[in-house]
């Protein structure tokens, strides 16, 4: 259970930090094409959370442990700096494929930390990863 819960939460950090990337990305982003792209992620990583949610609240777990706030404003800063001399498509959609890999990644590990979770919560971390994957193969035909 405690496995479950740390998976899940794992999964939510994922999952706010891709949304909250998408919104400010989006938000910079001037091909329509790409932002539409983006649009359909967003719904993508919306999704996984409802469910990582869901499945953590009929854990019984309290409140998700998300992202922290200072991690937040890391971010919010960081995309902000990084769009601000150069707001192309085609570096956009590069930062959203190290975004997405770091996803990838975090999905990698956290599955890995919590070998007890049940199948039901691994396979929910699986889809994240096979979804942030295909969000990098999408991502490439904007570079």
């Amino acid at each position: 259970m405690d496995d479950d819960i740390s998976l899940l939460n794992a999964i939510i950090k994922n999952t706010e930090m891709g949304t909250s990337s998408l919104d400010q990305i989006i938000d910079s982003a001037e091909n329509e094409a790409f932002k539409s792209s983006l649009q359909i992620q967003k719904k993508g990583f919306s999704q996984l959370d409802q469910e990582a949610r869901q499945a953590l609240s009929m854990r019984g777990a309290e409140k998700p442990k998300g992202q922290g706030m200072l991690a937040k404003i890391g971010t919010s800063v960081s995309i902000a700096g990084k769009t601000l001399s150069d707001n192309s498509t085609r570096h956009l959609a590069d930062m959203l494929i190290q975004g997405n890999n770091m996803g990838t990644t975090d999905c990698v590990k956290a599955l890995r930390d919590n070998p007890r979770a049940s199948s039901e919560v691994q396979h929910l971390a699986k889809r994240l990863q096979e979804f942030e994957e295909r969000n990098t193969q999408e991502l490439q035909q904007f570079l």
